[in-house]
């Protein structure tokens, strides 16, 4: 997972090997620290047919998170393949695991990758991670405010929260496809110092990849769409594994799931962990199931959702660095 250190290294790649230590001492950390006993005890309650079930709708998600990447390169004339999108990706998955709250070390973690793999340039990596992030945040707001109005009163904050999400909202819509705007504002600035020029490169270099983006008919709706439907395999997820145990309505397990993600994002704990099973357990509580039942189907989503993708992040870049090593000493056949 961590690449070697050696003499010349840029900063950006004495960076990712600071990320990747940090990302490994804070996942041992929680590693060791969680309850493999009681969620495993959980997981040999459910049949076999449903877990593969799940384990299979996870990595078509994640597969389907890859097609976007790697969509929008192609969009954007950026030389990438599909493999080397996952193995990105997969370091992005482990920085984000050890991130609290928003996972802004993940995409940290990503733009570090696209340079050092990929050989994308710095402003490249940024705007490409820019609009994935922002049309997956879109989706995710649009979702999170309909679970807010189906909870109704169950959430006391949601009118404190709806305008934040709205608000966030139209900042995401203006800095997608009011671009243009935004880039002649920053090349306006009178500011000439290091970071104001930096800006002013990637402010441009944004607008010219929205436009790209919006040349070609319908590639933003199907873009958004298809974050929409990576986000909706979630609240699927849920449903199979809450059928195992009792009824809920599917609408309720909709809203339950993205009110959990939300107070996830909550920057207490690396990966949400913690406030993520709270929030879902109380809210499976409160829709009529034993105390028990609850936590129980929390640990097991958490599982499929979090650590399942986290462990075969590690394989995947194990794998891949394994690859390169062969390559590198010309055992390849």
């Amino acid at each position: 997972m961590i690449s070697a250190v050696r003499k010349g290294r840029t900063p950006a790649a004495l960076l990712l090997n600071i990320l990747g230590i940090c990302a490994l001492g804070v996942l041992v950390y929680i590693a060791w620290n969680t309850d493999y006993t009681l969620i495993w005890r959980e997981m040999q309650f459910l049949p076999r047919e449903l877990l593969l079930q799940l384990v299979v709708l996870q990595i078509a998600t994640q597969l389907a998170l890859n097609y976007q990447w790697f969509r929008l390169c192609r969009v954007l004339g950026l030389n990438a393949s599909f493999g080397s999108l996952l193995v990105v990706n997969a370091y992005g998955t482990v920085v984000d695991a050890a991130n609290p709250g928003e996972k802004v070390g993940g995409e940290v973690a990503r733009v570090l990758q696209l340079r050092h793999l990929l050989g994308f340039s710095a402003h490249q990596a940024t705007s490409l991670v820019t609009i994935q992030k922002s049309l997956s945040l879109s989706a995710l707001l649009i979702l999170g405010g309909l679970a807010l109005f189906v909870l109704g009163d169950a959430v006391a904050v949601r009118w404190i929260v709806l305008p934040l999400l709205v608000g966030l909202g139209a900042a995401l819509v203006y800095a997608l496809f009011f671009t243009q705007h935004l880039n002649q504002r920053v090349q306006g600035w009178r500011s000439e110092g290091r970071i104001a020029r930096w800006l002013k490169r990637w402010t441009a270099s944004f607008a010219r990849d929205t436009q790209a983006i919006g040349r070609k008919p319908g590639e933003w709706a199907l873009q958004f769409l298809l974050s929409l439907a990576i986000w909706t395999l979630f609240p699927l997820k849920l449903q199979l594994i809450v059928a195992q145990y009792g009824r809920v309505s599917a609408l309720l397990l909709f809203a339950i799931t993205f009110v959990s993600y939300f107070a996830a994002m909550i920057p207490l704990l690396p990966g949400g962990l913690g406030t993520f099973e709270a929030t879902m357990s109380g809210l499976l509580a409160a829709a009529g199931l034993g105390w028990q039942q609850a936590v129980a189907i929390s640990l097991v989503f958490r599982f499929i959702t979090f650590w399942l993708v986290v462990l075969l992040s590690v394989l995947l870049i194990i794998g891949a660095a394994l690859l390169r090593w062969v390559r590198r000493n010309g055992y390849e056949s």
